[in-house]
Parts: C-alpha cells; structure tokens; sequence
C-alpha cells in the first residue's frame, strides 16, 4: 500500500475477527493499529501489543502470534520494523569499490 493510503479500523477488525478474534478484541485492536500505522508507525510493538491483547482476550493461544501477525501484515501490505526509531525514508549512499 502506498505512502498515502490511509488504514481503516473497519477493514483490520474485519480481517482480526475473520482470523478467530472476538468482535470486541478486534475492534479495540483494530482501532489501535489503524491509528498506528497511519501516523507511520510500522514497529512492531505499535502492532504486536494491541494484537497480542486481543489473542489473550478471545482466548486464542499466543503461539499463533506470529503467524496472525505476519497474515496481518501482508494482507495490509506493510512491513513491521523490529526497532521503533527507523527512517522512513532512509538517504541510501551508494557504496562504490574502486
């Protein structure tokens, strides 16, 4: 999804709860990454935290973590930095051998 797309509470608690999380879970975690991932946070802890809420209140084992994580994630098109500061537009130089 492209810089400009702007993430729907709707369409993530769809998906959380298509993916076995209760409707109230869903839609506080849906609420907060939505809000999370619109001001650009991709980290990890932005997404993780809610959504490790909401396995442990639908009463969904934590060892599906990662996998509900990474369906998440590519189903919105975003990639979760391990690190909270990272830049998101990076000035690359390019390393040249001479």
């Amino acid at each position: 999804m492209g810089e400009k797309t702007k993430y729907r509470a709707t369409d993530l608690t769809a998906w959380l709860t298509a993916a076995g999380i209760d409707d109230d879970a869903a839609r506080r975690a849906g609420r907060v990454i939505a809000g999370a991932w619109n001001q650009g946070e991709f980290y990890a802890s932005a997404t993780g935290l809610p959504l490790a809420a909401a396995l442990t209140a639908s009463g969904v084992p934590l060892a599906r973590f990662d996998t509900t994580a990474d369906g998440l994630a590519r189903r919105f098109g975003v990639h979760l930095h391990d690190v909270p500061a990272w830049d998101r537009e990076p000035h690359w130089r390019k390393e040249t051998s001479t």
